[in-house]
C-alpha cells in the first residue's frame, strides 16, 4: 500500500531581537519557550498522511511541526515566509545570493542552528557551522574527533561511541551518545565546515536539513517513524 502524503500548511514565525544564551552543542532537551525567549524564529506546518487505498480513504494521521531557527524569515517567490535561503541559489540573483551570504557570516557568524518540534515533543536539532576565515571558527570547534570528545569530557558530560556490530565490536565512525542521546558528528578541515545532529525521538541521525529548510521554502514532510 503506497503512503501518499497529504500537507496542509500553515506557516507561521516568531520574532525576537534577544541574545541567545543557550549551548546548544548541550544534548540536554529544550523547550519552545527556551527558544523564544532567545530570539529564536518559528516555522510551522500541518502534514497529514493519507493510504488512498480506494477502499478505505481513511486519514492516518495529522501531524503538526513547529521549526525553530537563529535564521531570520523571508518572502519567498511564492509569497510564502520562510527562513532566508542560505543554499541552492542557480535560480536567484547574484545580488541576492551575495546578501543573504553576508547575512549568514556577519550576522549569524556562519553558524545556523535548528529545532524541530513535532506535536510539542522534540524531535530533533542541528547545528551546521561553516567557517569561512579563523574568526568563524568559534567554540567548541568541532574540527577532530579529540576535540570533540575533550569538549563533553571537560564539562563531564558522558560520551560514548555507538556500537555497530554487537558481535565484532565494531563502532560507527561519527555517531555517539552523548548524555544518552543518539548524536552524529560531522566535520571537515578542507571544505570548513563542522556540525551536529541530535535525534530524540529515533534513531534517524540524518535529514537533509539545508535542503528542506533553508534553500529559499519549506518542504512540509511528514517524517514517519
Amino acid at each position: 500500500m503506497k503512503n501518499i502524503v497529504l500537507l496542509i500548511v500553515v506557516l507561521t514565525f516568531i520574532s525576537c531581537q534577544k541574545k541567545d544564551t543557550i549551548n546548544h552543542f548541550l544534548t540536554k532537551p529544550i523547550t519552545k519557550q527556551d527558544l523564544e525567549k532567545n530570539g529564536f524564529y518559528k516555522y510551522s506546518y500541518i502534514a497529514t498522511s493519507d493510504d488512498h487505498d480506494k477502499i478505505d480513504d481513511t486519514i492516518k494521521s495529522i501531524s503538526k511541526y513547529d521549526m525553530y531557527s537563529n535564521v531570520k524569515p523571508e518572502i519567498n517567490k511564492e509569497g510564502k515566509r520562510c527562513p532566508t535561503q542560505l543554499w541552492n541559489f542557480d535560480k536567484e540573483d547574484s545580488i541576492k545570493k551575495r546578501k543573504n551570504l553576508d547575512y549568514f557570516k556577519n550576522d549569524l557568524k556562519s553558524k545556523m542552528i535548528t529545532y524541530l518540534f513535532r506535536n510539542e515533543t522534540l524531535f530533533y536539532k542541528e547545528i551546521d557551522v561553516d567557517f569561512f576565515d579563523k574568526s568563524h571558527n568559534q567554540t567548541p570547534g568541532f574540527t577532530s574527533w579529540k576535540k570533540i570528545i575533550n569538549y563533553y569530557n571537560i564539562l563531564k558530560i558522558p560520551i560514548t561511541p555507538v556500537v555497530k556490530n554487537t558481535n565484532t565490536g565494531e563502532l560507527y565512525t561519527n555517531l555517539f551518545l552523548v548524555d544518552n542521546y543518539r548524536t552524529r558528528f560531522f566535520f571537515s578541515e578542507e571544505e570548513k565546515y563542522y556540525g551536529m545532529f541530535t535525534n530524540y525521538l529515533n534513531n534517524f541521525t540524518y535529514y537533509d536539513i539545508r535542503l528542506h529548510w533553508y534553500s529559499g521554502d519549506v518542504f512540509e514532510i511528514y517524517y514517519f517513524d
